[in-house]
C-alpha cells in the first residue's frame, strides 16, 4: 500500500565523529534520494547523550517534508542512509554512540504498530531535543495519539533538557 503526499518527519542525531558534517549529509541523501521532497530543516541542539552507553554529546535536528512512499519504504530508506554514513547497528549494540542515527517520527496521521517501526515514534512525546526542534518546523501539527500540538508538548517538558541551539544544519 503506498501512502500518496503524506507529510512526514524524521529526526536526526550524531554524536560521533564530526557532527555537523554528519547530519548535513544525512539531509543532503534525504533529498537526494528523494527520500522527502520540499524538505525544511530545524535548528540543530546539542544535548546530553540519554542512556548509560550511549557516549558524548549529541547534535540533533528534524527534517520535515512529503513523500508518496509507505512507511516501510521510508524506514528502509532512512536505514540505507544510516549505513551509507558508516552507521553499523551490529557493532553499536543496543543506546550506544552512533555516527548518524535517523528516526523516522510520523507519516502522516498513519498509525503503525509492527516489528521493528511504530509510528508515531512511541518516545518522541518525552524528547525535548526531538519535540523542540519538531516545533520549529510544525508547532500547531497534532500527531495521531496525542490531544495537544507539538508546541504545547514542548511547553509541557522539562526546558532545561533541551541543551543549546548551535544554529543550522
Amino acid at each position: 500500500m503506498i501512502f500518496q503526499g503524506e507529510f512526514v518527519g524524521i529526526a536526526l542525531g550524531s554524536n560521533m565523529g564530526d557532527r555537523q558534517s554528519l547530519l548535513r549529509q544525512a539531509v543532503k541523501a534525504i533529498i537526494d534520494q528523494r527520500v522527502l521532497t520540499s524538505v525544511n530543516t530545524s535548528s540543530v541542539y546539542e544535548t546530553v547523550a540519554v542512556g548509560e552507553h550511549a557516549g558524548g554529546m549529541f547534535l540533533n535536528a528534524v527534517v520535515t517534508g512529503w513523500s508518496p512512499h509507505s512507511p516501510r519504504e521510508l524506514l528502509a530508506g532512512c536505514m540505507r542512509i544510516e549505513k551509507s554514513l558508516g552507521r553499523d547497528r551490529d557493532q553499536e549494540g543496543e543506546g550506544g554512540p552512533r555516527t548518524i542515527d535517523l528516526d523516522l517520527l510520523f507519516v502522516g496521521k498513519h498509525l503503525v504498530n509492527e516489528p521493528g517501526l511504530q509510528l508515531p515514534h512511541p518516545r518522541m512525546f518525552g524528547r525535548q531535543f526531538v519535540l523542540k526542534p519538531l516545533s520549529e518546523l510544525a508547532g500547531d501539527l497534532i500527531l495521531p495519539t496525542q490531544k495537544m500540538s507539538v508546541h504545547s508538548l514542548v511547553e509541557s517538558l522539562d526546558q532545561t533538557a533541551i541543551g543549546r541551539c548551535i544554529g543550522p544544519v
